[in-house]
């Protein structure tokens, strides 16, 4: 986070996931833009039904013995994402889905290279990447420094989404839009990923099935690929910071194909708002954007005091009574009371909490926010922000402990982290977002979320990272009414 006199213009950035699948710009290099094959180059497996005796589920990959191959996982995945396109690309564009015409292209540093361009790219230029080939219609993937360490990591259905987001270029190329800016571009093939995977979610893929953990492996996943810190949103090699990307991607999973085909419009427009911009000097470079928290502790306890006093005033609600206190508390020396209940040691420990009777706001001051603060100070700052939420909600006369009270705490963090990157307060605003920032709260989602299958069982109150994720960025791009309207 930054101090608000020091910024022209609040950001956050992150660092690069399933563009790691993707090359640069059209301009500068034959691959960019997406990704193609040639048929000839990959053969199927006649056997792939037996194969695969089981769908690719939540399990799939991860170094597993008994688990099928990553190629076998490539297969399924090219067959399942050509045929959603085969059926649903009429639907959205009006016309019937050409094949990919160049085939599909498995390379490594020893092997023939994908045969796009003349001459074709040497490994260098294209290792460890997945990519579409405009020019010569194909998709091919790095399998040996990519696949399979990626398949081991993050499992078999993020494979999935490599090659959604890949055959996604195929189609931008059909629509005539591969040389527009190469972050749009990015953006919406991340939808597209998105829009395929619901309808995975559907039963409608012949391979692949789909559950919670299944997102919240693809939040990881496009953490992992997002593009650095710091990189602006111009950069013609720009994919998206992970906010950006999964947001995208969410776009896709909950809107479908139709919003997906929008997004050249929206952009130009100014509507699809993206988030990523450099540092603005060397000094916001060397912090990387992070306050020390001796510093950041007291501002943003000052910023949410005022954004909350604001937005009482805007929803109606009457004067916003400011927070009793904020109580850092060491869980091998202190004990805490709250009403009936005496809490201490391992009680406490990662402990974030609002005690009502007293109106104080509990945090673990020596687990908790320092190992948030390795991943930033916006991890910290998102935490603070979650537990002004409830004390929100207690004024609002909201004292239930649900799974939708605790996702519209997370949406209210999201409104907050807006008006960091608006810089809409005015006078008594005093932190603005850094590069960086947003995707650290991802981070911090992916470590304190339930897991998919706790909340389909029925016993999850905290909700998945990625529900978290929608929920929080619900109330940064949709604003109060958003966060209102999911507590009843």
């Amino acid at each position: 986070m930054r101090r608000t006199p020091f910024q022209l213009l609040a950001v956050l950035v992150g660092a690069t996931l399933l563009a790691a699948a993707c090359a640069k710009s059209t301009d500068e290099n034959p691959l960019a833009g997406g990704r193609t094959s040639d048929r000839s180059g990959w053969v199927f497996d006649a056997d792939l039904d037996e194969e695969l005796d089981d769908p690719i589920s939540p399990d799939t990959g991860f170094g597993d013995e008994e688990a099928p191959d990553s190629d076998l996982v490539v297969e399924a995945a090219l067959l399942d994402v050509e045929a959603f396109w085969d059926r649903s690309y009429g639907d959205v564009y009006g016309d019937a889905y050409e094949p990919i015409s160049g085939g599909f292209f498995a390379y490594g540093p020893d092997s023939e290279q994908p045969p796009c361009g003349n001459p074709p790219p040497d490994y260098a230029d294209v290792a460890e990447n997945a990519f579409y080939c405009p020019s010569d219609d194909l998709i091919a993937w790095d399998n040996v420094n990519l696949i399979p360490g990626m398949y081991e990591e993050f499992g078999g259905f993020t494979l999935g989404i490599v090659f959604a987001h890949e055959f996604g270029h195929a189609i931008q190329a059909r629509q005539g839009i591969l040389g527009l800016d190469t972050i749009l571009t990015e953006l919406q093939a991340d939808c597209f990923a998105g829009a395929w995977t619901a309808d995975v979610e559907a039963g409608n893929a012949d391979y692949f099935a789909l559950s919670l953990a299944d997102l919240d492996r693809a939040v990881a996943g496009f953490l992992s690929l997002r593009d650095g810190v710091g990189t602006s949103a111009q950069d013609p090699a720009a994919h998206g910071t992970g906010f950006d990307r999964i947001g995208a991607f969410s776009d896709g999973y909950a809107l479908g194909l139709e919003h997906c085909a929008t997004y050249p419009a929206m952009y130009d427009s100014g509507e699809l708002v993206i988030v990523e911009v450099p540092f603005i000097d060397e000094a916001d470079f060397a912090t990387g954007g992070n306050l020390p928290l001796d510093e950041l502790m007291p501002l943003v306890f000052e910023d949410l005091e005022h954004f909350w006093s604001i937005l009482f005033t805007e929803m109606g609600a009457g004067e916003w009574t400011p927070v009793t206190d904020v109580v850092g508390v060491d869980p091998e020396a202190d004990e805490v009371t709250c009403g009936d209940t005496t809490l201490s040691g391992d009680d406490l420990v990662n402990a974030s909490f609002l005690c009502v009777p007293s109106d104080t706001i509990y945090l673990d001051g020596v687990n908790l926010i320092p190992g948030l603060n390795e991943i930033g100070d916006y991890a910290v700052a998102t935490e603070v922000a979650r537990q002004y939420a409830y004390a929100a909600q207690v004024r609002l006369g909201n004292m239930d402990n649900s799974m939708e009270s605790n996702l519209q705490a997370d949406c209210f963090a999201g409104l907050y982290a807006s008006t960091g990157f608006l810089q809409n307060r005015g006078e008594g605003q005093v932190l603005i977002l850094s590069p960086g920032d947003l995707d650290e709260a991802v981070i911090a989602f992916l470590q304190r979320s339930d897991t998919g299958e706790v909340v389909e069982s029925g016993d999850g109150s905290v909700g998945t990272a990625f529900q978290r994720f929608d929920a929080f960025r619900s109330g940064f791009m949709n604003g109060t009414e958003a966060c209102l309207a999911m507590v009843p």
